[in-house]
């Protein structure tokens, strides 16, 4: 556990800010070096991330505080210091979703194919990002005496290191849709197939996770699988809906000259 990655003086660089940052600008990258492929101005990357990332940000802050209320009810002033780590995963993702389905309604852009060129973006960008976690010590998972378990301070044995194995499952999921995205059939095939993939691995690094969504509601299933099984619900009821569609997956040899304004 590493909080903070360097301190010069007063200043201190944070790993979970820091990471969560390289795990954005790599999405971005990517988004914007495949842009071509979809007929996108790479600046679209750019405006979609910006305002959805900062949104999704607020939401998942928002979210780990209500559901940590007690910690913050007497220091309000640590809601502010996000920093020091707490985000909630599903909070963040369901705001940062519907601001990036805002901007691509104004400006009217083909929201399934954004949907296909985002997807391995945002695996890849949630795998660094979650490194992050792990310098900060939070999102930690069970006691376990395997080999890697990892001691953070403040607890009393080890635990499974569940940053590290989303990182590792997200990855994965980023090589899959890559190849993925070369036989793709048809548009939305690749965000569909994001979620599924992606409420998998939740679902699967829940049984090994502690914390405010790994609360048993009952019989050893937690909340965080309940919120899983539904994306992989939607996930599956968009691939079939978009399949029945039939809109084919083109590619596209060439990219706007400029961005569109939107009116």
């Amino acid at each position: 556990m590493m909080p903070e990655l360097v301190r010069i003086g007063p200043i201190a660089v944070y790993t979970y800010g820091f990471m969560w940052m390289v795990g954005i600008w790599l999405a971005v990258w990517r988004a914007m070096r495949v842009a071509p492929r979809y007929g996108f101005h790479p600046d679209y990357a750019i405006l979609i991330a910006f305002w959805s990332v900062g949104l999704g940000i607020v939401g998942g802050r928002v979210g780990f505080v209500v559901m940590h209320w007690s910690h913050y009810a007497h220091d309000l002033w640590g809601i502010f210091r996000v920093w020091e780590g707490g985000m909630s995963y599903f909070w963040g993702f369901a705001l940062a979703l519907a601001t990036a389905i805002f901007i691509i309604h104004q400006h009217r852009l083909p929201l399934w194919r954004v949907g296909d060129w985002a997807a391995p973006s945002l695996a890849l960008g949630y795998a660094i990002a979650r490194l992050g976690c792990f310098g900060a010590g939070c999102c930690y998972g069970k006691p376990t005496d395997l080999p890697w378990g990892v001691q953070f301070p403040g607890l009393d044995q080890p635990v499974h290191p569940t940053q590290l194995y989303a990182t590792l499952m997200n990855l994965l999921i980023f090589a899959l849709l890559v190849r993925w995205e070369k036989r793709q059939r048809f548009e939305g095939e690749l965000f569909a197939g994001f979620l599924m993939l992606h409420g998998l691995y939740r679902f699967v690094n829940e049984f090994f996770r502690a914390g405010a969504t790994s609360r048993i509601a009952f019989d050893g299933i937690t909340f965080g699988h309940f919120a899983s099984v539904a994306v992989v619900a939607v996930g599956v009821a968009l691939y079939y809906f978009l399949r029945a569609r039939g809109v084919a997956a083109k590619v596209v040899s060439s990219q706007p000259s400029r961005l569109p304004s939107g009116n």
